[in-house]
């Protein structure tokens, strides 16, 4: 299979988590493409995400929403972009019960609103790369059987481009619904384009709305972990290096009109993760005073199993096992407590409307206190 050599590379939400450490490999380690960095700065973004790559010469940066195609239009025509790797989205399927007309807005209008953009450009663009989610499948509950067959002949279990999409929740269906678009434009505009479908993400950078870096957080506040239902779902978590590792190869060796599933094999239920970080800190003995069961999701996937055959057989594999990767991110978010602001934190850390502060056992000299304290409650 011949490579594929850009030689711009636009990256929506590139100030997000998983995009800003996707960034930080690729110009580092390919100093002869320029990879150009497009958001908007949201909230759960962060301009420090890219701190290790703003003096690199192959790096530049266009603060801007993916609504505007105006001005993505003009990033695509300054820069000479031939790639767009288009990371970003509205992800916590928490605030998609919400607002969920966020997510139809940044997620499927952002997404069309590129597409026309491609098209507009479609004689310098040669190259779109869609990355969205295993939740677009729905729900598994066969992953012991798709285990099984995956072990015995490799892509036996999911067939990427001809599963299904069964999404259960807003954030999924937005998320399905922009592949689909995408998949309209291959068909009626011969868009160029590769799909990812991934796994959940832990690692360095990533905004502490999600399950692994919010209960670090807590745990250095002293704060007890807030399980919902009976903590039963089962996700697999792919350290964000190894996912990084996944999409500079799809960038490269990735084959047009494919779909590319990026995770591991190996799951562990909500309730196993809380009690590893509580590990992790030491506090085993003493696992059920830091874990509040609440109440659960309006509705809950058990599971998602994906089959990276079609990935494996490019040369990738997660090399990070789960407790090495969780010992990893704690030592980062330890060296880096002002990588976030305080008044950030306040929505991811705290549960819900009413989550009072006599709830909370927190450490009282913290800065987040003062924050806290006139926001009364979250």
């Amino acid at each position: 299979m011949a490579s594929y050599k850009p030689k711009a590379v636009l990256l929506t939400g590139g100030a997000g988590f998983i995009a800003s450490n996707v960034c930080i490999h690729l110009v580092q380690k390919h100093p002869d493409i320029l990879f150009v960095v497009y958001d908007k700065i949201d909230y759960c973004s962060n301009i420090k995400n890219l701190s290790p790559v703003f003096r690199m010469k192959n790096f530049e940066f266009v603060k801007g929403d993916i609504l505007s195609a105006d001005l993505v239009n003009f990033a695509i025509s300054k820069f000479r972009i031939d790639t767009i790797y288009h990371f970003a989205a509205q992800t916590h399927v928490d605030n998609s019960f919400g607002n969920s007309l966020t997510f139809t807005s940044n997620n499927v209008l952002g997404t069309h609103t590129l597409l026309e953009c491609w098209r507009s450009n479609k004689e310098q663009v040669k190259r779109f790369i869609h990355v969205s989610t295993d939740e677009v499948y729905g729900e598994n509950k066969v992953s012991t059987n798709i285990r099984k067959m995956d072990q015995k002949d490799g892509a036996s279990a999911f067939e990427e481009s001809k599963s299904m999409l069964l999404p259960t929740n807003p954030y999924a269906a937005s998320k399905a619904a922009a592949e689909l678009m995408v998949t309209a434009y291959m068909h009626s505009f011969q868009l160029p384009a590769i799909i990812t479908r991934g796994n959940n993400v832990y690692g360095p950078r990533q905004y502490p709305e999600k399950l692994v870096p919010k209960f670090l957080f807590r745990m250095e506040k002293g704060m007890k972990l807030c399980v919902h239902g009976k903590g039963t779902p089962r996700r697999s978590y792919l350290y964000v290096d190894d996912a990084v590792k996944a999409f500079e190869l799809i960038l490269f060796q990735g084959e047009v009109g494919e779909v590319y599933n990026v995770g591991t094999k190996e799951e562990i239920s909500v309730l196993e993760v809380t009690k590893a970080i509580i590990k992790a800190y030491g506090r085993d003995k003493e696992e059920d005073k830091w874990i509040e069961y609440v109440a659960d999701r309006t509705f809950n996937d058990q599971r998602y199993f994906i089959s990276t055959a079609k990935l494996d057989r490019l040369g990738w594999k997660p090399e990070i096992k789960f407790d090495e990767g969780l010992k990893k991110t704690i030592k980062w978010y330890r060296d880096n407590p002002a990588h976030w602001e305080p008044e950030a934190l306040i929505g991811a850390l705290f549960l819900t409307l009413g989550d009072r502060l006599e709830r909370l056992e927190y450490d009282k000299n913290s800065s987040l206190v003062s924050v806290v304290d006139r926001a009364q409650y979250v």
